[in-house]
Order: C-alpha cells, then structure tokens, then sequence
C-alpha cells in the first residue's frame, strides 16, 4: 500500500519534480558522456583505433572527483523538497501515519524519481559521448562520422554511481524528516527572514580584503618602486594607479568599519565605494603582471612565485568588489526609486520582493557570480589554449625520430661534447624493428663566442649559430628547398612562434654580429621561417644564426640534434621501448653529457600531448558544466522557495485586484532580476577577462590559432550556455507561477 502511495505521490507531484529531473538529467548525461571514454570498449568502437590508454587513465580519476560536486548538487535539491514538503508530512502524521513511514515514503519516491532520471539522462549522455568522439577525433586529426554504440560497463559505474548516492542521501532525508517535530513542520512556512544588515554580510570580507590591499601595497613599495626608474612611463603610471587606488581602498575600509561599528550606521554608500575602488585595484594589478614578468627576466626580483601574486590578489580583490556590489545593490535599488520620477506606487511590490531577498541572498549571489565567471573563462579560453598546446606539438613533433642535447644542463664548458655523435645505433634499432630510415639529418649548433655559455637568464639565452649545411640537411628531410649565403654574410632561421615585430626589432639590432674571428654581415630579407624542426631552437630562444661552414669550423659546440623519418609511423608499444634504450644508449655514449640528452619520438609526443591536452579540456569542461548546472539550480530553487514563502502575498494582491497577467508580469520581472543579474555581471565579467587573456597571450597562441578561431570559441560557449538557460528559466517560471497563481 505504501509503495502505491509512493508510486502515486510521483505521479501527482511530476510537475513539482521538473527543476530536480532537469538537473539530474544532466547530471548524469554530463557523467555517462564523459565516463565513457574510460571504457575499455570505446576505442574498439571508434572508427578508427587510437592509442587512449594514457588518456583514459588519468579521466577515470578525474571525473568521478568532479561528480563528487553532485552529491551537494543533489542534497540541495533534497533539502529544498523537504523544506516544501514540510507542511504535507505533518497532516500525514496528524492523520495516523507514523512518522517513520512517512519518511520511508519520501526515500521511495525520491529513489524512483531519480532512477527515472538516471534512465533519461544515459540516454542523453549517449548523444553527448557522440559530441566527445568528435573532439578527440579532431584532435589526433581524424574525420568523425556518427555512429550510435551503447557501454554496458559505463552504464554499470552510472547506475551504481547514482543508485549509492540517492540511497545515501535518501537515509540522510529519513533521518531528518524522522527528527522533526510536528508543530515545526506546521509552521516552518511561516518563517520570516532574519533582518541582516551590511555590517553582518561585509564585514570578514571587509577586514580580508584589507589584508590583500596591505599585501599588494607591500609588493609595489618593496619590489616594484624602488626600481622606479629603469620603468617606462606607462609602467610608472600603471604602478602609481595601483598604489593609490590601494590607498584608497584602504581607507574606506576604515571609514566603513568606524561606520558600521561606532557610529551604527548602515553604511552602504562606502561598501559601494568599496566595490568600485576593490575593482579598480584589481584590474590595476592584472595589467601589472607584465611589468612582473620584464622584472623577472631583468633579475630585478627572483622567485617565479612573483608570476603568480598579481593574478592571485586581483582576483581576490575583484571577488571582494562582487560580494560588496551585491551586498549594497538593494540600497541602491531604493536609491534609484527615490531618485526616479517615473516610479509608480504599482512598483512598490516588486521592490519589497527584491528587496526583501537582497537581504539575506546577497552572500549566494556574489559567490554563484564567480563561479558562473569562473566557468564562462574556463569553457570559452580552453579550446584556444588547447589548440595552442596542439599546434606546438605538431610543429615540435615534425620528424619520426628526434634526439638533441641541451648545454643548459652542464655545468662547466668543457663538459660540452668535443666530437660529432655518431648516430649509426639508431638507424640499426630501427631496422631491427622493421622501420625503415628513408631520410637522416645530422646537425649541430654553435656558441658565437664562448662566453654566452654563462648567459642563463629566465625566458633570455643567447642565440647560437647553425652551419649552412646542417640547415640544408634540416630543409631536404622536411621537403624543402635548399638556401646559399654569400661570402661574409649570414641569415636567421626563425621559431613559428616568433612574430614580424619580434623580427623587424631584431633585424634592426643585429646588422652585424662577431662569430669567433669572424665579422659578419645580415643579408637582407635572409629571415627563414620554415618548420624545419624544433631541436636547433632548444635554448629557448626563437632565432639562429645560419653561418658559413668555415666559420662554424672555429666555434665552440653548444648541442648536437639528430632527425630521421620513417616509412611508416612507430607503433605505441615500439616508441615505448625505443625510448627507454635509446635513453640510457645516450648516458653511455659518454660524448653527450649525462642527463643532457632527449629522445623525442613522434609517437609518443602526439599520443601524450594530444591525450593531456583532452584530458584538460574535457575535464575543464565537464567541471564547468557541472558547476554550471549546480549554480542554475541553485537560482531556480531560491525562486521556487520564494514562491512558496511569499505565496500569500500574491494571494493577497490579487484580492486587492491585481490581475493574474499582471502578476505574471511581476514573476518575469522578479525572475529576471534574480537569474539577470548575476548572468550579466558574469558575462560582462568575463568579456573583461577573455579581453585580457586575448591581448595578455596574444604572442603565444597566435601562431598556432587564428583570431577567428578564438572568438568563435568563446561566442559558442555563451551559445550552449544560453539554450541551458533557457531550459532552467522557463521551467523556473512554469513552476513558480503554478504555485502562485491558483
């Protein structure tokens, strides 16, 4: 009979269960999609097989950490059902239930709820792990064709997965609602909210914040001002900006403490100064970070903990400037009417319902804010860093088989290898292995003069030369035309990642440069920006020197670099093999320093490249969405609990002859100011950020991606987002204006 009952309360309450179906639909598509690229089955079905274990091992424990997020997402949404529940569970006691039943009652109906969501959400989770397909598909370079397959092991770890965590959860609710009193559970609908005041919401944040302004104040006095003027004077005013902007915060943290605390006044209009001087810190700081950087490779500070400060107390200070902005934003809202002549009496209850929630919500607003921004700059920016990624990876991993030496791991010049490498010992393993050598190029490099050895400053290396010949053989294996210098003359091979600024200003400062004995002079327009391989560039600089032989004959070696192509690619398990002998074949040639050696098999560099560089988009995106969904759950539940708690003041308008359009007219006005505003303030925010990343990085992913690609990017995700969007506002208000609206 019981179980009946259960099985008709489902039934009855279908409608009230849309926002938990609609969020555990997507949870668990979220979950199954991405899970079951971890199945030992999916790459038997792909298309074509690739090599994922590597990539496969590490999402198995990445995303059942990042589901561990649904078990709050989940116990959210049993809470707010309790909470709305309440009422119904003390007439069902008063009328001879026990109470223990009525609580087992709950975990049935919210087990087959969720069960029937599990169901619903594999199936969309099966359409999801087609859309996962295409983007790995794409990223080892393969056409993608629809193909419907089903994991009978990832349904398994789904069903389990859900079914333990309702069933925990489910006895977490019996226990609560067991515990109840009857007279609470009557009147718990007639709680009012507590009066909360700015000093109760502001007040930590307040005294935090003005320890990161103290902290950012100390960074500009100690290690930023005291090299005042080697800076350039848009470096001094952005440090000035900052410092004073700091001060200022500074000192309105004090105002707003003596206001709050001795004075007892409210305090708004300084936590808006707050907000607004907290912002401006921030912002200030960020574009600081560049100047960090060029102190950095300066020497002028040291510590790679310094390319990590600004960007840390920017946020924080920016997160504060949002908590702040929604803590005040109800004074400003009586502000504006007051101020506003077009106000009509009419309006007075749609402001007593904003108001009265901007009281106590302002805390969950802010925070949902950063996260929604948080989540934008994640899903918009990690295609475009990942492509990045990718296109290095490509251009690095140009030939089958490359082995380099690097000097930056030898302590003493004359540890540097006195003789060329003998590189026969590859070619045999190769052929042993039943790989074909079909082209080999042996190259060296060279230090102009033997003092750029001791030249190892961060992101700054000298740069070394090239023999004509090398560089020859470098074009013949990658297929391209051979060059010729003249006499006295020299050209520069360029990195892809150099750009033709960087070029032009180093063109105009290297006319001519000194080679041993040698006077050399640029040949003009000699500027080769050809993927001929990434081993000559091992120093991290973007340019080499292409010399005449002759004079490379009189310089000192820097590092030896071998390449060589195949008939056909290497196999996962071969590469695996190779590398580890080749490795120690290196240590104990006793020509190459030990530990100064690197075998880079093209295999290999793609397998794990391309399978970190997923597992970093994937994972981020899954991450996003899910911290996506809980925040839209979270606004719509806020709503839902509104309309219930306020159901008698609408009831009341309309006996004071409201019409029922009108209040739907407030239900849309009401909802588009709590599910607006902190989209709004998270997409402008956002725009600001990618802004920022697009300029910041412009220089790093430039090469490998195009200014197109990156603003499709972005604008797609704000695509996707706004369809969920849709999804959650438009059953948000389907359900609120039921429960208001008789």
């Amino acid at each position: 009979m019981y179980v009946k009952l259960a099985l008709r309360n489902v039934k009855r309450s279908a409608k009230d269960y849309l926002i938990y179906l609609l969020t555990m639909v997507l949870s668990v598509g979220l979950f199954y999609g991405f899970l079951s690229i971890t199945s030992p089955f999916y790459n038997s079905r792909l298309p074509i097989q690739m090599n994922l274990d590597y990539f496969s091992s590490k999402m198995k424990i990445i995303i059942p950490l990042i589901a561990m997020l649904l078990v709050f997402l989940i116990s959210y949404v049993n809470r707010y059902t309790i909470k709305r529940r309440k009422k119904e569970f003390a007439l069902q006691i008063i009328m001879g239930m026990e109470q223990r039943t009525v609580a087992y009652m709950f975990f049935i109906e919210m087990l087959l709820m969720g069960l029937i969501a599990v169901v619903m959400g594999i199936l969309f989770g099966t359409l999801l792990s087609q859309i996962v397909s295409a983007i790995i598909m794409a990223s080892f370079g393969e056409s993608y064709h629809f193909y419907f397959s089903i994991f009978p092991d990832t349904i398994l770890w789904t069903l389990t997965f859900f079914t333990a965590l309702f069933i925990i959860i489910g006895f977490g609710n019996v226990h609560v609602i067991r515990k109840q009193k009857v007279i609470d559970m009557l009147h718990d609908s007639y709680n009012t909210e507590s009066t909360v005041t700015i000093k109760d919401m502001l007040f930590s944040s307040v005294i935090l914040s003005s320890a990161l302004a103290i902290c950012i104040l100390l960074l500009c006095f100690i290690k930023i001002i005291p090299f005042w003027n080697q800076f350039g004077q848009r470096a001094m005013k952005l440090v000035a900006a900052c410092t004073f902007g700091t001060i200022i915060f500074l000192i309105c943290a004090a105002i707003f403490v003596v206001t709050t605390c001795k004075m007892k006044r409210e305090g708004s209009l300084v936590a808006a100064l707050l907000s607004v001087t907290g912002l401006a810190t921030g912002i200030f700081l960020l574009q600081m970070q560049g100047l960090i950087d060029d102190m950095l490779r300066m020497g002028m500070i040291s510590g790679g903990i310094y390319n990590f400060v600004p960007p840390v107390l920017s946020m924080g200070m920016v997160i504060f400037s949002l908590v702040a902005f929604f803590c005040c934003i109800s004074w400003m809202v009586v502000l504006a009417k007051k101020k506003s002549k077009k106000f009509r009496f009419q309006n007075l209850f749609l402001l007593g319902q904003i108001i009265s929630k901007l009281k106590t919500n302002s805390k969950t607003m802010a925070i949902l804010t950063c996260v929604f921004m948080s989540s934008f700059v994640l899903l918009g920016w990690l295609p475009t860093y990942t492509a990045q990624v990718d296109g290095y990876l490509k251009v690095r991993s140009i030939y089958d088989v490359q082995i380099f030496s690097a000097y930056t791991r030898v302590d003493s010049i004359n540890d540097l290898p006195k003789a060329e490498m003998d590189y026969s010992y590859i070619d045999t393993y190769l052929a042993k292995g039943g790989y074909e050598v079909v082209g080999t190029a042996n190259v060296e490099t060279y230090f102009l003069k033997d003092s750029d050895f001791n030249i190892r400053i961060e992101n700054y290396m000298p740069v070394l030369g090239i023999s004509l010949s090398d560089y020859n053989s470098l074009l013949r294996l990658s297929g391209h035309e051979e060059m010729s210098l003249p006499k006295n003359s020299f050209a520069v091979a360029w990195s892809n990642t150099a750009l033709s600024d960087e070029i032009r200003q180093f063109n105009k400062l290297h006319i001519q440069i000194r080679a041993g004995e040698y006077t050399l002079t640029k040949v003009k327009g000699a500027d080769y920006q050809i993927n001929a391989g990434m081993g000559i560039f091992t120093s991290r600089m973007k340019a080499v020197y292409i010399l005449p032989d002759s004079v490379c004959n009189t310089l000192t070696l820097a590092t030896t670099y071998y390449a060589a192509n195949t008939t056909e690619p290497l196999s996962y398990d071969f590469a695996v093999n190779m590398d580890n002998e080749v490795s120690h074949w290196l240590n104990d040639t006793g020509i190459i320093p030990k530990d100064s050696g690197y075998v880079r098999l093209k295999t290999l560099q793609l397998n794990e490249g391309i399978s970190n560089s997923l597992m970093l988009r994937i994972g981020g995106t899954y991450t996003s969405l899910v911290l996506i969904v809980i925040c839209l759950t979270i606004l719509a539940l806020q709503q839902l609990t509104d309309a219930t708690e306020h159901k008698k003041r609408f009831e009341i308008i309309g006996k004071l002859g409201v019409d029922k359009k009108q209040i739907s007219r407030y239900i849309r006005q009401q909802m588009s100011v709590w599910f607006g505003i902190p989209i709004l303030v998270a997409f402008c925010g956002s725009g600001a950020v990618f802004s920022y990343l697009s300029k910041a990085n412009y220089r790093e992913y430039i090469p490998y991606v195009t200014e197109h690609q990156v603003f499709t990017n972005i604008l797609s995700i704000y695509g996707i987002f706004i369809l969920v969007f849709i999804c959650y506002l438009s059953v948000t208000y389907t359900l609120f204006k039921r429960n208001v609206i008789s």
